[in-house]
């Protein structure tokens, strides 16, 4: 993978859940009126999609991190920082 957040394959990896919750009403399984522990059907599928939108996020911030995405973040930091200073400066006329 590459530092860029917006990779192809963490764009796959978040569009998963993301698809699951599109398709709920087309499944069978989550649209007919029956009880998953004692719950309807649809609550707990769309519970499962919460919980994995949650674990696709942690996947992407951690792949991120690991191939470099802190230093990077850092940087754009510390570059924002600059220029928000220079702007600050040249509005005060210094």
């Amino acid at each position: 993978m590459s530092t860029t957040l917006a990779s192809p394959k963490r764009l796959t990896i978040a569009s998963v859940p993301i698809v699951g919750m599109i398709i709920t009403p087309f499944l069978p399984f989550v649209s007919t009126p029956t009880l998953w522990l004692g719950l309807p059907s649809a609550i707990v599928w769309m519970g499962l999609m919460i919980v994995a939108t949650i674990v696709a996020l942690q996947i992407i911030e951690r792949t991120y991190l690991r191939e470099g995405g802190a230093e990077l973040d850092r940087l754009e930091a510390e570059r924002s920082a600059f220029e928000f200073a220079a702007v600050t400066n040249e509005r005060q006329g210094h």
